[in-house]
């Protein structure tokens, strides 16, 4: 039985109201094996794009996992080890990757959606390029405007997003 993107977004809410009953502990590592468990169990499938469109928003770190990132777009400064997390940080990085996880299969099933998360990608790596900045050098990287989800597009923001 195949579970579709809108099934996941349903089974990751009713995972973050009730993390423990369905993980042996709710900190940000375990949510982490918990999704990646998932994508595993789809072929690597699930989350294709997710990492690529973390970037975009982050403007660097292209040579992260996305839990690094995520837990980078949480609190950019400090210590970014899952298991040395402390509680106030960790609990927030679990809310953070809820948010982002929920924004990205939104778009990722909208018809052309993960076709602009890559378009965004390869234009923050143009950018990238001709500045020479490196991968992980987030003050000189540069940003671009990372793809929303229809729904999530406030009138009058920037998208790269020509259709919306």
């Amino acid at each position: 039985m195949t579970i579709s993107i809108t099934g996941y977004r349903d089974l990751f809410a009713n995972v973050r109201k009730r993390p423990r009953m369905w993980l042996i502990r709710d900190d940000f590592a375990s949510v982490v094996a918990f999704i990646e468990g998932c994508n595993q169990a789809n072929a690597r499938t699930l989350l294709t794009g997710f990492q690529p469109w973390l970037v975009t928003q982050a403007g660097c770190l292209d040579n992260h996992v996305w839990g690094s990132i995520v837990a980078h777009l949480t609190e950019p400064i400090g210590p970014k080890n899952f298991c040395d997390m402390d509680p106030d940080l960790d609990a927030r990085a679990v809310e953070t990757l809820f948010d982002l996880l929920d924004e990205f299969l939104e778009l990722r099933d909208e018809h052309d959606g993960l076709n602009r998360i890559f378009a965004a990608h390869e234009q923050w790596r143009r950018l990238r390029e001709q500045n020479g900045c490196s991968a992980t050098d987030a003050l000189t990287c540069p940003t671009v405007s990372w793809p929303r989800a229809a729904s999530r597009i406030r009138p009058n923001s920037p998208t790269l997003d020509n259709n919306h």
